[in-house]
């Protein structure tokens, strides 16, 4: 059994969706025989979290600044790290990539110096197309890649979610991963059949590239004699929710567009049943994003609950019981065809099922999480 210790920016004090990843990942390596710890922070500072317990490592006086969580935690988190491997042995240090300052280097020295290895993820991989996405943070990205340049060579295995990675980056050992998902998380969907009603649902922390305005706009063209409400559930991550709440006003759709605001739990759940097709991102395209593996498709799959999309996803199955793909473009959204999508979908009993049975089988963070170690140990 090995110590494996994640690391990336876990907030206890706020509920965010990513977190629900990280725990996935997390209970996949415990599922595989391990023992894992990860670091969390909140106001107070920083904590290792692990085996039902949680430690304080650190006070960190500068949390309660504006922007912390985008500029020192990163910092602070490395001297987090630095102090857990002087309590004891990791042997494995899967680290999230971050923006890496100079006690980066150090972190990674450390790690090696005690014989462990060391995994860095790249969420969105190229970096280029993650780091394109804001301008003011541009020269941060800079001089953080320099900083990684001269880490790299202590680097085990990159595992990159995106583009093919072609086996190597910066000529150290890489391999492409998928999203996965933690399938038992989640209630299966159960279809809403006997009504003619059609309710979509976009669960997201919302961005430019997820792209509702297309349905919105879609939804304002639409003539059918079907009612179609699109729910949309989450925080605003750049400003985009807003401007489509204006959007929704401006096409007289207050009746028809409803923002529930962010929704965790049983809550989330509720309104999960009460829908009949997930929307996944239908923007990506204006991020020069061909290809993705959206974890919130995964999320749909695990539950059950058929979903349109528009980005190219080697792993979600060309089952049109399952799912609906329309263009990664700026084509206008003809709404009939998802409509039709959903009326079929509220009368399938099965799809959900069979949906989360492809899950399981092909999309579970403990058969990521494996082929990781077994990469490793070659």
């Amino acid at each position: 059994m090995a110590l494996c210790l994640f690391v990336m920016k876990y907030p206890l004090h706020l509920r965010e969706n990513l977190r629900g990843k990280f725990d996935g990942q997390m209970a996949a390596m415990r599922a595989l025989g391990h023992e894992v710890y990860c670091i969390g922070w909140n106001r107070q500072g920083m904590w290792l979290l692990g085996e039902g317990k949680q430690k304080m490592l650190m006070r960190c006086p500068l949390t309660r600044i504006p922007g912390y969580d985008h500029t020192f935690i990163f910092v602070d988190l490395m001297r987090a790290v630095r102090k857990v491997l002087k309590e004891r042995k990791v042997d494995l240090l899967y680290w999230r990539y971050m923006p890496t300052f100079g006690n980066a280097l150090g972190t990674a020295k450390a790690i090696k110096a005690q014989g462990g290895k060391l995994v860095m993820e790249f969420p969105t991989f190229p970096r280029e197309e993650e780091n394109r996405r804001s301008l003011l943070r541009r020269p941060v990205f800079v001089y953080a890649d320099r900083v990684l340049h001269k880490l790299s060579p202590l680097i085990d295995l990159y595992t990159a979610i995106g583009q093919p990675c072609g086996g190597k980056i910066d000529d150290r050992p890489a391999m492409n991963i998928v999203n996965g998902v933690d399938v038992e998380r989640f209630p299966l969907h159960i279809p809403n059949p006997g009504n003619r009603e059609v309710h979509l649902l976009a669960v997201a922390s919302m961005a430019g590239w997820h792209g509702y305005d297309r349905l919105l706009r879609a939804m304002a063209e639409y003539q059918g004699p079907v009612k179609v409400y699109f729910h949309l559930a989450g925080s605003d991550g750049d400003g985009s929710l807003s401007r489509w709440k204006e959007l929704a006003q401006e096409m007289d759709l207050d009746d028809r567009a409803v923002f529930h605001g962010p929704l965790y739990g049983e809550e989330l759940n509720r309104l999960v049943a009460s829908c009949d097709v997930g929307v996944g991102s239908l923007g990506m395209f204006r991020f020069g994003l061909t290809n993705g593996m959206p974890l919130k498709l995964r999320e749909y799959m695990a539950r059950g609950l058929p979903f349109v999309y528009a980005v190219e996803d080697a792993a979600i199955p060309q089952n049109p019981r399952f799912c609906l793909k329309v263009s990664n473009d700026d084509c206008p959204i003809d709404l009939e065809p998802i409509v039709d999508f959903a009326l079929r979908a509220k009368e399938d009993g099965e799809a959900p099922r069979l949906m989360r049975e492809h899950a399981r089988h092909h999309m579970s963070w403990q058969s990521v999480m494996n082929g990781v170690l077994e990469r490793l140990d070659r």
